[in-house]
């Protein structure tokens, strides 16, 4: 058993190595607690104007020799003299005559990337460009300008520059590629969705999930599991839902923390035994044809005195036997374990669609009989909770007070629970 364990803890670190090697993809910055309309790459306009945080470039040439913005809230490029306005979500690129002649998704890359020619009859990369028989200035302005172009186009540029430049780096090892739902992944010699080291990148919800081959999904889990994944840097709040249904004994599981130095997040897992197995806390991963519909929001508390929350990032439904998400971030800065106050932060609110009425009602039994939230840290704490039982969804979503609430959905088989 002790070898086993090394084995586990072994490639969990190599996993959360990888993770932080692949936050270097999808251009993610390490703040991990962003509002839905601030966005993932540019953030605030604030802080790229003062360089906080931010590296602030051109959208044509990618030159950071720039300034702005001026009191009309314009950025000029001094290498290409190229002229923008931006906000949150968009960048518009200014023409000669002052009108917006195209706009790209703010939110599409690192940062924003050319896209098509650049030009408009004369300007540089046209026929009238210095590397084409003629000088830069030949039958067009000095300022260039870009033809209207789609948004997915710009996403799909800049995803695609970013793996050629990871294959260029690493293609003896890895080879990168995106997944029939966008996600970025590596290529699996026997076909599986194994992920890299069971781990993928959401490009639709911004953040790290799990494959549904990953390696985790071989060893099923355990109380074990939980006691000791503290020791590798990962510690976070758990609870567990115990319910029997159809000659099966099943455990949803729920945690929220931080996982290795550099990421916050969120799971749900589905996992079940033969009923009347023994007293080992071990269950198995719920089988393809066990897979239900699951999707959550996560939420951090705005601080240790306050009742408000802010919204951090959130999973799409997906059928699947593990939810997961993960995001740049810590929930106590530079500690190897952060404290039970502090992964007490997070709040999570999910949806979980159950196979049928019974099965639902069957797990609702079981939330009503959780009594404890366990921390995995040092200390192992546990501490008291009573699941909140609402009759309709609108009651449920007023509660704004009730951190640990559940209720059934009208269709009869989804289930709400939010917990803290």
């Amino acid at each position: 058993m002790d070898f086993k364990n090394n084995v586990i803890r072994a490639i969990a670190v190599i996993g959360i190595l990888t993770l932080v090697t692949l936050t270097i993809l999808p251009g993610c910055n390490f703040i991990g607690q962003a509002d839905p309309e601030e966005g993932t790459t540019l953030g605030d306009t604030s802080d790229l104007a003062n360089g906080n945080g931010f590296e602030q470039c051109c959208p044509i040439c990618s030159s950071t020799d720039i300034t702005g913005p001026d009191a009309e809230g314009f950025f000029v490029c001094n290498a290409c003299g190229q002229k923008w306005t931006q906000d949150d979500s968009s960048v518009d690129i200014i023409g000669d005559d002052g009108s917006v002649v195209t706009q790209l998704d703010a939110n599409a890359a690192t940062k924003p990337i050319v896209v098509g020619p650049v030009g408009n009859g004369g300007s540089s990369g046209n026929s009238g460009s210095s590397n084409n028989g003629g000088s830069s200035n030949n039958g067009g302005s000095s300022n260039p300008t870009v033809p209207p172009i789609s948004t997915t186009t710009t996403t799909t540029k800049s995803l695609q520059q970013q793996l050629d430049e990871i294959k260029d780096r690493w293609g003896d090892v890895i080879k990168p590629t995106i997944d029939k739902d966008g996600n970025i992944t590596v290529e699996s010699p026997d076909g599986k969705d194994t992920g890299l080291f069971g781990f993928k990148y959401s490009q639709k919800d911004k953040c790290f999930i799990i494959a549904e081959d990953a390696w985790q999904r071989n060893f099923g889990y355990n109380e074990l599991y939980d006691a000791s994944s503290s020791a590798i840097a990962i510690t976070y709040d758990t609870m567990r839902v115990y319910f029997e249904h159809e000659g099966l004994e099943w455990m949803i599981q729920y945690w929220k923390g931080q996982y290795g130095l550099v990421l916050v997040g969120a799971e749900i897992g589905t996992y079940n035994r033969p009923a009347g197995s023994s007293m080992s806390t071990h269950y198995d991963c719920a089988t393809d044809d066990m897979k239900m519909l699951q999707s959550m929001d996560i939420y951090r508390r705005e601080s240790s005195s306050s009742n408000k929350f802010k919204y951090l990032f959130s999973r799409s439904p997906a059928f699947t036997w593990w939810c997961a998400g993960f995001v740049p971030g810590t929930l106590g800065a530079g500690k190897y374990n952060p404290s039970a106050e502090e992964t007490a932060m997070l709040k999570v609110d999910s949806k979980l669609t159950l196979q049928s009425p019974e099965m639902a009602q069957a797990f609702m039994q079981g939330l009503r009989e959780v009594k404890t939230i366990e921390y995995n840290g040092a200390t192992k704490q546990k501490r008291p909770i009573t699941m909140k039982e609402y009759a309709t969804v609108a009651e449920y979503e007023s509660a704004t007070g009730v951190s640990s609430k559940f209720c059934l959905e009208e269709d009869g088989v989804t289930v709400r629970v939010c917990w803290r």
